[in-house]
């Protein structure tokens, strides 16, 4: 998929925020580690704006599981600064609960959020309902603009690491 986007003019940038496993072997426990991984991630993203690597109204955030995280962190810091963001389970529980370790922040009021697919399935460590919770949440929270929707996609079906509860 990368080769077909890099064919039509597409820039990704991959960022490696701290969130290797050396880094979480000696940070697994603090929150300040969440902060640092969110500011590393907004550095990046100012950094290929700036430097007119990528045009600003066309910077997008994608993260999966802990880097959806920090996608979603970033996007409570810096609304303006994506125009869409994807996300794929753990930001949904975790800013959920605002006293939740790995919370590394909240949810601004009255702002207006990107674009934002949140995706969800059935797994071991999180329930659909807690993506619909937080989209909920996201919604009753900030300005609502069609031109930068909401979207939620919940599935039942069963992710490749969970295959074990297939029946």
């Amino acid at each position: 998929m990368a080769k077909s986007l890099l064919g039509r003019g597409w820039v990704l940038a991959y960022a490696d925020v701290r969130s290797s496993r050396r880094w979480k072997r000696k940070e697994v426990a603090s929150r300040r580690k969440w902060r640092k991984e969110t500011k590393d991630y907004i550095h990046c993203a100012k950094f290929l704006v700036e430097n007119n690597i990528v045009q600003e109204n066309k910077l997008a955030g994608r993260g999966y599981s802990a880097g959806g995280l920090v996608v979603a962190s970033a996007i409570n810091h810096c609304p303006d600064l994506f125009q869409s963001a994807v996300t794929f389970l753990d930001p949904t529980h975790t800013l959920i609960h605002p006293n939740a370790t790995l919370n590394g922040s909240r949810l601004r009021r009255d702002v207006l959020y990107p674009a934002i697919l949140v995706t969800s399935s059935f797994n071991t460590r999180f329930g659909v309902g807690e993506a619909a919770k937080w989209v909920a949440r996201v919604r009753d929270n900030t300005f609502n603009d069609p031109e930068s929707p909401l979207l939620l996609n919940l599935t039942t079906d069963i992710v490749e690491e969970n295959r074990f509860l297939q029946t």
